[in-house]
């Protein structure tokens, strides 16, 4: 290591004392140590840094102009370590997140919230997309994302398993005669999600049958699909759990409920395991809440139509 690197200290604190004894009772060092460093210092640059006598220390103007430099380095230095020990005993910074916006009307409202009240010195930067990324992009830190997961290098983290049913407002079935088999449902109007397609998979028991679906609408927010088979415009895939809510009662009717739509996970995902501490404080967070969470009571849509 360059001399100046692991002396600096000693110099900056002759020069504030203008003693090497003083120096020395700072630093906790033996004054013949101190003294010794400093002259291999100056060996080193070849310069004189202290003008010396038996009453006084004086600087030199070669040592003025290093003193400069080396108050600034240890500043920026003592910055850096405190801005570490901080975020390590109190992680802060902003987090970039992306994540559908019916995820978090639906599953992570308040959520946000309670983590902010834990953790006041982070910041949250959340944006909304449409279509499923394959993989986070700059400028994310993380990404909420459903169904199967890309082929890379991020580690996920599984929150919560989302089970699917077929579903259909009772005024639809004033229409349409209640399906009997999964292809009946290829004669009614249906409701699909665009990020999961217009081709449904049911099985029962070791059967699978694959259902090509005849779109009435193709959207890109699950609430809409709620809004609208609880409309009665069509039949669509909605989350067990949202139907079960007593908000939902009596609200919608289950279509072949012996059959099963194959559930898919809720995951959080982050660019490998080295990422700053607030995005790991955040993660440890999300997937506590999960794993410990009360199903929510999800509000029924008000239709206005």
């Amino acid at each position: 290591m360059n001399p100046l690197l692991s002396d600096m200290p000693l110099f900056v604190e002759v020069a504030k004392h203008k003693s090497f004894s003083k120096a020395a009772q700072a630093l906790d060092l033996g004054v013949s140590t101190v003294s010794r460093r400093i002259r291999l210092l100056e060996i080193q640059l070849g310069h004189p840094l202290f003008f010396r006598d038996t009453h006084s220390v004086s600087i030199t103007d070669a040592g003025e102009l290093l003193l400069e430099h080396c108050k600034y380095i240890m500043s920026t230095a003592d910055n850096a370590l405190e801005s570490f020990s901080r975020n390590v005993l109190h992680p802060s910074g902003r987090i970039r997140i992306s994540m559908y916006a019916d995820i978090y009307h639906e599953i992570l409202q308040g959520v946000f919230s309670a983590f902010l009240k834990a953790w006041p010195e982070i910041q949250l930067n959340i944006h909304f997309f449409e279509d499923s990324p394959e993989i986070i992009a700059e400028p994310y830190d993380i990404v909420f994302r459903q169904g199967p997961l890309p082929d890379s290098s991020l580690v996920a983290k599984k929150l919560f398993t989302i089970a699917p049913a077929v579903y259909a407002s009772p005024t639809l079935l004033e229409k349409y005669p209640a399906p009997a088999t999964p292809q009946d449902l290829c004669n009614m109007p249906c409701i699909t999600l665009s990020r999961f397609g217009s081709i449904w998979e049911l099985r029962h028991d070791d059967k699978v049958s694959i259902v090509y679906t005849t779109p009435q609408f193709i959207v890109s927010s699950a609430l809409l699909v709620q809004e609208l088979v609880l409309g009665g415009h069509g039949v669509g895939l909605l989350r067990e759990e949202v139907v079960a809510s007593p908000a939902w009662k009596g609200q919608l009717v289950r279509l072949l409920p012996q059959w099963k739509v194959p559930e898919h996970d809720l995951f959080i995902l982050v660019r490998g395991n080295q990422v700053p501490r607030r995005v790991r404080v955040f993660v440890d967070y999300m997937v506590k809440h999960f794993s410990t969470r009360q199903r929510p009571c999800i509000p029924c849509p008000k239709l206005t139509m």
